[in-house]
């Protein structure tokens, strides 16, 4: 790690783990190992390098990563996980320009944070000029997954000036999380939006205990205790959506209370929700073993992105969920996990990728490729 002695740099990484074992702790979910270590599988470095070298097709000059290589819009939820791609990639090929990319990436993000933490989507017109839409998806899961993707590009590459640099920023997020985090623990999806869904809790949570350990690289004390803390109420709101009928989590909860059950036979987001979820641990193994073992049951189909499938209650296609596949690195479902990567990426390039492939999907793919949960499991 650059500036700390060699011999501090195993005593700051074995406390960074620990924060993810004392949330486990609290929330009742560290009964059981995760899976040590990456896959037994090896991609080719050189599939990983061409994955991320298209995600560096959509970067614009000012460090802002598009959702598409036509760098007409910039989604920033998308970016967070083409970034965490790109910090993968670093990690399997050795390629300092990913994770740089990624550097780049973040200190935008935090750049165009408001004072509430949140950051919008933007435009970019045909003379490169970015435009502000005024609004976003949602500010809970941007907030999550730009924490989780500073978590994972500092794994690979320890700058603690580079992290210095982006302090404010990471505050920032956390800021945005607990702005629509409810007395139930739960995030709603952004102000003007009352719902909560199980996808974002996913992704809040994923990005509050990033938040936690990059806290404690930054001696900040306060920073760590509120992201613990609300990631432990988080947990504790998201297992309330247990429902033994379904064995599923109810996937989302309106401002009323009133709640969405899950309905097996539709890929999304009823079955896609679920497998968000268990591709963290926010939930215990063996919940996320159920999960995972019901997503196969019925929809068997989700690696195979042009066949049939239930989407927003109407036929369609199953399209891209690469993220789905972090589940299986979670349980240690290495040959499945394989089996889902070669699978989309031959879809992907079947099409030249084209759309509905992004960026975001690309950095998905390339972490479910290269087998390695230490990025994505906080």
């Amino acid at each position: 790690m650059n500036g700390i002695p060699r011999r501090a740099r195993g005593r700051l990484l074995r406390a960074v783990a620990a924060v993810a074992t004392l949330v486990s702790a609290l929330v009742g979910t560290a009964a059981v190992a995760q899976p040590a270590g990456a896959a037994s599988y090896a991609v080719p470095a050189s599939v990983i390098a061409d994955d991320a070298a298209w995600i560096l097709q959509g970067q614009l000059p000012d460090g802002a990563i598009a959702w598409y290589i036509d760098k007409q819009r910039i989604s920033p939820y998308l970016a967070n996980y083409a970034a965490i791609g790109l910090a993968e990639a670093t990690r399997v090929t050795g390629d300092r320009r990913y994770a740089d990319a990624a550097w780049s990436w973040l200190v935008w993000y935090a750049g165009h944070e408001d004072a509430n933490g949140f950051v919008t989507d933007y435009t970019v017109d045909a003379a490169g000029i970015e435009n502000s839409t005024g609004d976003e998806d949602s500010t809970d899961a941007y907030a999550g997954t730009f924490l989780a993707a500073v978590r994972a590009v500092f794994r690979v590459e320890p700058d603690v000036g580079r992290l210095a640099a982006l302090h404010a920023g990471i505050q920032g997020a956390v800021r945005a999380i607990l702005a629509t985090q409810d007395v139930d623990g739960l995030t709603f999806a952004k102000p003007g939006w009352p719902v909560k869904y199980l996808m974002d809790q996913a992704e809040a949570y994923r990005g509050l205990v990033s938040a936690a350990e990059l806290g404690l690289v930054l001696g900040d004390g306060v920073l760590v205790w509120r992201a613990l803390s609300a990631a432990a109420r988080l947990a504790v709101g998201v297992g309330s959506l247990w429902n033994s009928a379904t064995m599923s989590y109810d996937w989302a909860v309106d401002a009323a209370g009133q709640r969405t059950v899950t309905n097996w036979a539709q890929l999304y987001p009823d079955a896609m929700e679920q497998a968000w979820l268990a591709s963290t641990t926010a939930i215990s193994p063996n919940r996320a073993r159920i999960l995972v073992d019901q997503l196969g049951a019925t929809e068997s189909q989700w690696s195979q992105p042009t066949a049939g499938a239930q989407i927003d209650g109407a036929p369609g296609t199953v399209g891209y969920w690469p993220q789905a596949g972090w589940a299986l690195l979670r349980l240690g479902r290495w040959d499945a996990a394989q089996a889902a990567a070669a699978s989309i990426r031959a879809a992907a390039l079947a099409t030249g990728r084209a759309w509905p492939f992004t960026t975001g999907v690309a950095g998905q793919l390339i972490v479910l490729e290269a087998g390695d949960p230490s990025l994505i499991l906080p």
